[in-house]
């Protein structure tokens, strides 16, 4: 959720994009085998897939946070049981699911570090990819004092696009935009790309209140987050306006839904000229996975 510059990474997904099955598929198959990345041979057969897409997989589990890898044996988190466990959504048919996934991917600096810099840090709404390619390079030279190759980086770009976007005629197009449903990279019909901030109003308002509890708990003394801090991503914190690729508008409106939601958990509040976001409920910490739990199977 915080960029750390002595702790990032490129092109560790071995070019494949996240796929749909392969969320659902790796947890029911690490409660029978928690062991079952330890043996190459065994995951290819158990999962149907080739050598790379297990190293894949492995890494995309990390990335969503929602399986430990320690020495041979691996261990299903508390946020993938309260994501993708049997009582929540274990086959991945909530369109929240997919919000809130793509918030983990692209708040993760550190095992996702383009997918972060993209979503937090470029604002370009229509690009090319070379444009994008050549914005990467430059960040991680100037800003992470990194030299990378550039086919690690070009990788990076790739797999991004082939995740989020649909390009009408690519064959392996149901294969690898499991992200694009959410509209937030698109191929332009006049060329290239675009990732406009806008309204979205259907974005579901537990992705938002998911996204502000975890970003409360990375700061819990701090009792209230800046408006323009949410939606521009200050410094080296992940925004959700950013992520989420809201406008301003868009931003509050949702905002406005989440405090009619909870009432006397948020407030709004201008002072001194500043917009901030309160958190009222300084007696009970923010608590990301009782957000989950409380919308998938209505648990208080």
């Amino acid at each position: 959720m915080q960029l750390n510059r002595q702790q990032t990474s490129f092109g560790r997904h071995e070019t494949f994009p996240l796929r749909f099955a392969w969320l659902p598929k790796s947890l029911l198959a690490l409660r029978d085998d928690a062991a079952l990345f330890d043996d190459p041979e065994s995951a290819m057969r158990r999962l149907g897939v080739g050598r790379n897409m297990v190293n894949a997989i492995h890494y995309w589990l990390r990335v969503c946070g929602l399986v430990h890898f320690e020495d041979a044996t691996a261990r299903i988190t508390p946020l993938g049981e309260a994501l993708l466990g049997p009582d929540a959504d274990p086959y991945l048919e909530d369109d929240a699911t997919l919000w809130i996934i793509h918030w983990l991917i692209a708040t993760n600096a550190e095992r996702a570090t383009g997918f972060f810099w993209f979503f937090n840090r470029f604002a370009a709404p229509r690009f090319t990819e070379s444009e994008i390619l050549g914005a990467l390079t430059d960040f991680a030279t100037a800003e992470l004092r990194l030299n990378r190759a550039a086919t690690t980086l070009k990788s990076d770009i790739s797999t991004l696009l082939r995740l989020y976007a649909a390009v009408p005629g690519r064959t392996d197009e149901h294969l690898d935009a499991l992200l694009a449903p959410l509209g937030l990279i698109e191929a332009d019909p006049e060329g290239g790309y675009r990732s406009p901030r806008a309204p979205r109003p259907f974005l579901p308002l537990v992705a938002l209140e998911f996204a502000l509890a975890q970003r409360f708990a990375a700061e819990p003394d701090q009792p209230a987050l800046s408006v323009r801090g949410l939606l521009y991503a200050e410094g080296d914190w992940a925004a959700l306006g950013a992520v989420f690729r809201l406008s301003e508008d868009g931003l509050m409106r949702h905002l406005d839904a989440l405090l009619a939601a909870y009432p006397g958990r948020y407030e709004l509040r201008d002072t001194a000229g500043l917009h901030q976001l309160f958190w009222l409920e300084r007696d009970q910490r923010p608590e990301p996975l009782a957000v989950l739990r409380h919308y998938y199977t209505g648990e208080s």
